[in-house]
């Protein structure tokens, strides 16, 4: 008994391949590089980078957004099958989501392939910008629902400025939540868009040289 694999549209195909190694990538730039290039910076300013959504959000402009949203959830999958857990932190799979959809949907929407340099650089300026509140914001929510869960701990150094924060009189706990991830995302962020958007730029390339007919010598 054989089982057929439509291949008509290899396109979607893939895609789908790609938004497994997209979520790979990212999982392994979150686990692994993190620790060599983001707990220096951590070191330095005392705030950790995460730059776990690159891959998610490049393939998100090369795809468009669902292909972005396939692969964040492909980088959580893998998490769970690699450490079978299920976690709490599973929950930030949604900021996972939103960062590919905004990502996806403000290419479509806003940036046209009239645009000059300098506008293209004003427009993934502002997308950086939206990201951290988005980010920040949903994070911030789902922090704040998980902080009464006893199991879930935040380990990051977000906690220290929270602390900071909080003798101060900062009264909600949820715009806390909300505010101490605003000068991570900011950083965050603004690394995230531009090197995704290089990796579309340079798929954009390799794909144009794969097309390019070979000359007779």
């Amino acid at each position: 008994m054989s089982f057929p694999f439509d291949f008509s549209n290899r396109k979607r195909v893939l895609f789908f391949i790609l938004s497994i190694i997209c979520g790979f990538l990212d999982y392994i730039i979150c686990g692994f590089l993190d620790y060599i290039i983001c707990d220096f910076v951590a070191w330095v300013n005392h705030l950790p980078l995460f730059c776990d959504t690159i891959f998610i959000m490049a393939l998100s402009f090369l795809a468009g957004p669902w292909w972005g949203v396939l692969a964040g959830f492909f980088y959580h999958l893998i998490d769970f099958c690699l450490n079978r857990t299920l976690e709490l932190g599973h929950w930030f799979i949604i900021c996972h989501f939103l960062a590919a959809l905004t990502a996806g949907y403000f290419k479509i929407w806003f940036i046209k392939k009239t645009d000059s340099s300098l506008a293209l650089f004003i427009k993934l300026i502002i997308l950086s910008l939206a990201l951290c509140l988005i980010m920040s914001i949903s994070g911030g929510i789902i922090g704040y629902i998980l902080s009464y869960v006893e199991a879930y701990k935040a380990a990051s150094s977000q906690t220290d400025f929270l602390t900071f924060l909080w003798d101060n009189k900062f009264q909600s706990k949820l715009l806390l939540q909300i505010a101490v991830r605003i000068p991570v995302n900011i950083a965050d962020r603004f690394i995230c868009t531009f090197a995704a958007w290089g990796i579309y730029l340079l798929a954009g390339i390799l794909r144009k040289d794969e097309k390019r007919p070979l000359k007779n010598l």
